[in-house]
């Protein structure tokens, strides 16, 4: 787990990340592959990425009353229900697993917008300003819940900005945490000094992700839950899966 910060006029926020992607322009490692995989679904890519974020979030502090959102694609102006991406599984996952809530319906655009790869970053901030803006039925914006943004990868900062200037606007005592799977970094090496894994998961540099022949349960943050919460561990995500499709149909 990486953590550093972004800054928006003049404010800091709190930014973490797993590893650091590199762009196809500048090599290829197995990391940032199997992150493009995650980004289409493919397994086991996707369990893994959505592993290693359930087990680094243990370290950080994500209260229950968090509401967690999502970076809208560019072709998107509103969350669809279906087909669920990768980032609304791990958006779920998250909230199923710490107890907070995913509410991604809470963002919109004005218009779908330009795919950001091959836009300058000046060119990105043109197309992205005043894109953005909050469904109010969605969360009063009397309300005072801390945010966490996540996205798959940050590349200038500017989406994450534009994002934050919408919330801002709204809600502008809420705090506000950032996620991301990856940070674009252009050094060819820099991902084999921290190689990523989790508890059933492991990757092998030139190969990909490698499952554990027997997964451990995956047991939810507090091993002593209230009885009003189910204490069974998950097995691996598929149970956890399982849980998240039943309890947000």
């Amino acid at each position: 787990m990486q953590e550093t910060s972004l800054t928006y006029n003049n404010s800091l926020f709190r930014f973490y990340y797993l590893c650091h992607y590199l762009p196809l322009t500048a090599g290829s490692d197995t990391l940032s592959r199997s992150l493009l995989k995650f980004k289409r679904g493919i397994q086991p890519d996707l369990d893994a990425w959505i592993e290693c974020s359930l087990e680094v979030f243990h370290k950080i502090p994500l209260s229950p009353d968090t509401t967690i959102i999502r970076a809208l694609r560019h072709d998107e102006t509103k969350v669809r229900e279906t087909p669920l991406t990768s980032l609304d599984l791990l958006g779920r996952a998250l909230a199923a697993t710490f107890h907070c809530r995913y509410l991604p319906s809470l963002l919109c655009k004005s218009r779908p917008t330009l795919s950001n790869k091959g836009l300058s970053r000046g060119q990105r901030r043109a197309e992205l300003k005043d894109v953005y803006s909050i469904t109010p039925e969605v969360l009063s914006p009397s309300l005072n819940p801390p945010f966490l943004l996540i996205d798959d990868i940050l590349t200038t900062g500017t989406t994450i900005r534009m994002i934050i200037r919408t919330l801002r606007r709204f809600f502008p005592l809420n705090p506000l945490q950032i996620f991301t799977l990856a940070k674009v970094d252009y050094d060819p090496g820099i991902n084999r000094a921290s190689p990523l894994h989790s508890q059933n998961y492991h990757l092998e540099e030139g190969t990909g992700w490698v499952a554990a022949e027997d997964p451990a349960p995956y047991f939810d943050r507090d091993p002593t839950p209230s009885p009003s919460e189910d204490p069974t561990p998950h097995n691996h995500l598929d149970d956890l899966k399982n849980s998240i499709r039943t309890n947000f149909k």
